[in-house]
């Protein structure tokens, strides 16, 4: 199973310098898990782009050669926008250059005793987690951004709508040049989640106690409550996270969710994210992009 969606590269541009510092619905949780996951994402989004032209030449598919170049500018842009975001953030007294420091040994370690084969697993696996929540971003039961600030919710539903549009190239990359198997697919999955809460845990939590919310318990329990709890946004995302073990999975399995696809078109006649994503919202005031 291949994908038949095409990938376009966007370039765009959001004006994050009035977004408030608990931009997701007042919720410090609900944003610093966000903000943790987002501080990283340039140095990470690199890593990706490495993994997958270590491999690059020895595709033969032209359209998969396509939808590499396609992966590699978007996730470039994706590095430029967050590292912007990573700015405003380091004026809210956030260590950002300690936290990217520290994320590029740890990624240079693992590049430099992980084989190819393994970094581009990995990378499959990063992707496929970047792509359920880009997913689950836009379901009604979900409603993450609901609350979040317009420009905020703007930016990662742009961000987690390209997600989607790509989530097959680095899988389709690992099971054609690289030779595929199950068990290292698997075990990247694994090894990778493993690494998101070595690394982002630490990073969130310091968030929250710079913001003084640690001394109230009750602000952290409720935030991770919609996080973690019973109908929560990580729990509502694990079926769709889990099928990644099933034998014969592949990512376009879920298709083009209908509200993906809602703000592709609407990105497509204004080309305007902040349009796109007032749209699929269902906003009635409509803010223009930066």
């Amino acid at each position: 199973m291949m994908s038949t969606v095409s990938i376009s590269h966007r370039k765009v541009a959001f004006d994050v310098s009035a977004v408030p510092r608990h931009w997701n619905g007042g919720d410090p949780v609900l944003t610093r898990f966000f903000d943790a996951l987002s501080v990283h994402f340039p140095e990470g989004e690199r890593f990706f782009i490495q993994s997958v032209r270590h491999f690059q030449d020895q595709v033969t598919d032209s359209r998969l050669r396509q939808d590499i170049r396609h992966f590699i500018r978007q996730e470039g842009q994706h590095g430029i926008v967050h590292d912007r975001f990573n700015d405003v953030m380091a004026g809210q007294g956030i260590d950002v250059e300690r936290v990217t420091a520290n994320l590029r040994r740890f990624i240079r370690t693992s590049q430099k005793y992980l084989p190819k084969k393994y970094q581009l697993a990995m990378t499959a696996a990063f992707e496929h987690f970047t792509a359920t929540l880009g997913e689950a971003m836009l379901k009604e039961e979900t409603d993450m951004f609901r609350e979040a600030d317009p420009v905020m919710r703007a930016m990662f539903l742009w961000h987690g709508v390209e997600e989607v549009e790509h989530k097959a190239v680095a899988y389709d990359l690992y099971q054609t040049a690289a030779g595929g198997g199950y068990l290292t697919r698997v075990s990247a999955l694994v090894v990778a989640m493993l690494m998101v809460h070595a690394v982002v845990a630490p990073v969130f939590i310091n968030m929250l106690r710079l913001d003084g919310a640690l001394r109230k318990p009750g602000v952290v329990l409720r935030g991770l409550n919609r996080l973690y709890g019973r109908g929560g946004i990580l729990t509502g995302m694990l079926p769709e996270f889990l099928a990644w073990f099933r034998p014969g999975f592949h990512p376009w399995e879920t298709g083009m969710p209908e509200k993906v696809a809602a703000w592709l078109e609407e990105y497509g006649e204004h080309g305007d994210p902040m349009r796109a994503s007032a749209a699929v919202y269902g906003d009635a005031v409509i803010q223009e992009a930066a």
